[in-house]
This record gives structure tokens, sequence and C-alpha cells, in this order.
């Protein structure tokens, strides 16, 4: 064999290697934000935060958790359009599952009264007309759920990610009970992710939704003695909990799932199976309202936890509203 035939073999080889992802380059990592800028007020934080995220080498995506906005503030088409534009500056690809006050609260007569499914049509025609450049595959277009192009996932690294449309509401809106719809069609979703990491035997699964379904973590003991009403899930979401916890006994590797909701950096681990602590599902939840910083996550799926989480605090971001 020649040197030039060396060579051109080592290329070949290379290219497969990177072709099925044996590659050992710079692990994947992305950001996770949620829950801000939430107020007009907060929009020096935000933009603040998209330098830093903009100025981190390798930043791969963005994950928002939604709650884009406040309960409270208005809805108009105008509204959610800065809200897209300003998300438009970060650099990285931007995938936004929805919040409960971006369309849900709506309702409200302090946000305008808005029809709600009237809302939730407008944030899907401005959010997601145009995909980001990711290889996504959305629960969209077809079927009983086919209108919640929202819910997507997508494959790096080995990896499953996804985001799950699921919100902390409670209500109807045209004779459609809000609540169910949401949830099953979120159940419908995730039976579909879990079935793709199986299909490819996934290193480790990621989950992005708004609600927070276990409000409260800690030793179980510890929690009936001193807290009963504290044990469990958060009511309404059981469905989904009966759902998560299947998948997850069947898929017996990493699985982080992100949430917002409560706007308090955590990373801990909620999910019981019975008495018994599921010990390879890890929840963490991102920042919010007027806490805007970020959550860096590393990926590597050669490792036993896969996910490397690491908080990114913005010092001139410390304080209160406006800042």
């Amino acid at each position: 064999m020649t040197a030039r035939d060396a060579v051109a073999v080592c290329v070949s080889c290379l290219f497969f290697l990177v072709f099925l992802g044996g590659c050992q380059g710079a692990p994947a990592q992305f950001a996770l934000i949620g829950d801000s800028p939430y107020v007009e007020e907060n929009l020096p934080k935000y933009e603040r935060m998209i330098e830093r995220i903009n100025e981190t080498q390798d930043i791969d995506w963005v994950v928002h958790l939604g709650d884009m906005k406040s309960g409270i503030s208005n809805c108009r088409d105008e509204d959610l359009l800065k809200l897209y534009e300003l998300n438009q500056q970060f650099v990285a690809p931007l995938v936004l599952t929805p919040g409960d006050n971006d369309w849900f609260d709506c309702k409200r007569e302090i946000a305008g009264g808005w029809n709600r499914l009237d809302r939730l049509g407008k944030l899907r025609e401005i959010f997601y007309t145009e995909q980001p450049a990711l290889p996504l595959v959305s629960q969209g277009g077809s079927g009983l759920f086919g209108d919640f192009v929202e819910n997507v996932y997508w494959q790096n690294a080995g990896v499953v990610f996804a985001a799950v449309h699921l919100t902390g509401i409670s209500g109807e809106e045209g004779g459609i009970d809000l609540h169910n719809d949401i949830q099953n069609a979120a159940i419908e979703w995730l039976d579909r992710i879990f079935h793709e990491a199986r299909a490819i035997n996934a290193a480790g699964v990621f989950l992005a939704t708004q609600a927070d379904i276990y409000p409260f973590s800690g030793d179980r003991g510890w929690l009936t003695a001193e807290c009963p009403a504290c044990v469990g899930v958060r009511r309404y979401y059981e469905s989904f909990h009966q759902a998560l916890l299947r998948h997850t006994r069947e898929f017996e590797k990493p699985i982080l799932l992100a949430v917002g909701d409560t706007h308090i950096f955590r990373v801990d681990k909620p999910l019981y199976d019975g008495d018994d602590l599921v010990e390879h599902f890890t929840r963490v939840e991102g920042f919010g309202e007027d806490n805007i910083h970020w959550v860096r996550i590393v990926v590597r799926p050669e490792t036993s936890q896969v996910f490397e989480i690491h908080q990114e605090i913005i010092p001139e971001n410390i304080g209160k509203v406006g800042n």
C-alpha cells in the first residue's frame, strides 16, 4: 500500500466514524432557559443572557421551557411578535415548549380576555411556522393530535431530545377540555419519543416541559411523616406520570426531565416507583422570572450519567427587576 492509499483509507475510516457518531470530538452542549423575560422590566437582563449564551463556544441549541411572559401581561399579536423577534437574537437554534402564560392565561381580563384557542393558534403561527435548524420530528401534521406542531424530538450524539407541551392548566374553551387534550397529546408524544429511543438504542433521553408535575422531592419516609400532602404527583397529572413511569421502567438509561414553572433552579430525583427511588431519572428546573440566568447541559453519551448540568450565573443580573 502506498502512502497515498493509506491516507485515502484513513480519510474513509474517519468519514465512516463521523457518520456513525463514533468520532470523539467536542461533546454536544446546549443552553436551558425558561420563564423569562416574563415582564418588560426584565428585558435588559434577558438580552444580557442572550449575549452570554451567544458568546459561549459550541452551544448547539437553546431550549426555552415556556412562560416567556407573565400570566397577567397582554397577549396581543404584537406582544407575541416582540417575544419572537427577541428570541431571534440567539445564534443557536431555539426550541420552545409553550407555557400556560403564553396562551392559556390570556383568557384573564387583565391579559386581554382572549379566547384561549385563538391565542394558542397565534402562538403556533408565529413560533412554529418555521422550524429551527435542527433535524426535528414533529407531532404536527397527522393523527388525532396533528395540531401539536410544538411537540418535537431530535437526535444528537446517540441521545434523544424532546419538547413536550405540558402546562399547568385546568379549564375548557369551546367545549374542549384543554387540560385533558394537552395531557393526552403529551402522553402519545411520550410514547413516540421512547419508541424512538429504544429503536436507536439511545444512551439517554432529555425531556423539556413547562409544567412541574413533582412539586416536592426528598426522602419518601420523611415526606410521608412530615408533609403527607407533599408526597406524590401534582393534581390532575396522574395520567402523564403513569406514562412517564412506565417508560422509565422500560428504558433503564439516564432520563433528564427539564421543567420550568416555579422559577427555582434545582437538580434532584423526584420520581418514585412505589417506595423505590428511580435513580436513573433526574429533574432539572431552570431559573426564571427575576432570576434570569441559564443552565448549560453537556451531553456525554459515553459516560454513565450522560448529562452534565452546570448553572451559569450572570453577575450583572443578580438583583431586582430591571437591573
